[in-house]
């Protein structure tokens, strides 16, 4: 079934209209008492294609272009369009159901399936690039690719998100800052690494070369973003909502300002050895109301 879901996909899509930027129908406004004539229009292109994709004839991918000022959020959204949650959140780099989308510009796409960024962002992003690769052994791409707000996405006809992907969606939970490295040194007393006293580590230490970068636990916003404080180093600070912040120590580099809005596996910096270090690590901190949490309670690291 999923080899024949691949080869309907790539056999509909050779024929479909490519997507530019300039393209875009701007929607106004979703709601039906205002009978936004683009909105409306969106709609008939949608149903047209659904009509057509299941007499296996050609679809016509067209991108609507959506900034959020009515009262959504992505759930009421996607309904209120009638595409499939899988498709909007993928599309619009969506990590969770809990994000807040007020005022984000938006892209309603006329078919229904998966945008798969070929540079992976959130946790969902990576888990579906691991369960969709782009290319065959050969190398060659097995999905049309679409260039869409100055993203490249590949896009899979009607594919819908795993239990796995889902749980993530109304579940995210925290994601690994690091995707591979080594605990050094986990939260709680110790013998300080520089000083030889007894005292309170506050994190857990991550090693990792230098460079490595270092992803967003959770979607946030930055609250600071510090260069070469005595202590930490080059070090962020996520504001995840709910009472909870993370902190990210030691960076080479931080790529985030603050202020600016995050998402769940985004790239905010680079791994180093700044500040108290005795090498490149990344030192990472959670709190829950101000309270320090053991971060393992929270993601496992070995």
């Amino acid at each position: 079934m999923k080899k024949r879901s691949i080869v309907l996909s790539i056999l509909l899509a050779a024929l479909a209209i490519a997507v530019h930027a300039q393209d875009y129908t701007v929607i106004s406004s979703l709601n039906s008492k205002n009978k936004d004539p683009n909105f409306k229009q969106h709609q008939a292109d949608f149903q047209r294609n659904n009509i057509a994709i299941t007499s296996r004839r050609p679809y016509e991918m067209k991108i609507y272009q959506y900034t959020v000022t009515e009262n959504f959020d992505v759930l009421s959204l996607a309904a209120r369009t009638a595409l499939r949650i899988d498709t909007v959140v993928t599309l619009n780099g969506i990590s969770n159901t809990d994000e807040s989308i007020a005022g984000q510009t938006m892209y309603f796409p006329t078919v229904n399936g998966l945008f798969i960024p070929t540079v992976p962002v959130t946790s969902i992003d990576l888990l579906l690039s691991k369960e969709h690769p782009l290319h065959d052994e050969n190398g060659e791409d097995l999905y049309p690719i679409y260039n869409i707000a100055g993203r490249d996405f590949y896009f899979i006809l009607d594919g819908k998100f795993s239990p796995t992907e889902r749980a993530y969606l109304y579940d995210p939970g925290l994601t690994l800052p690091l995707t591979k490295s080594v605990l050094t040194s986990p939260f709680g007393m110790r013998v300080s690494p520089i000083s030889g006293k007894w005292l309170m580590h506050k994190g857990i230490d991550m090693a990792a070369p230098t460079g490595t970068e270092i992803h967003a636990c959770k979607g946030g916003t930055v609250v600071s973003a510090i260069a070469m404080d005595y202590t930490y180093g080059n070090y962020v600070i996520l504001d995840h909502g709910k009472g909870m912040t993370s902190l990210y120590g030691h960076m080479s580099k931080i790529l985030v300002s603050k202020g600016e809005k995050v998402s769940a596996g985004q790239v905010i910096g680079l791994v180093g050895s700044t500040g108290l270090s005795t090498g490149p690590h990344l030192h990472f901190e959670i709190k829950l109301n101000g309270e320090l949490q053991d971060p393992q309670k929270y993601i496992q690291v070995k």
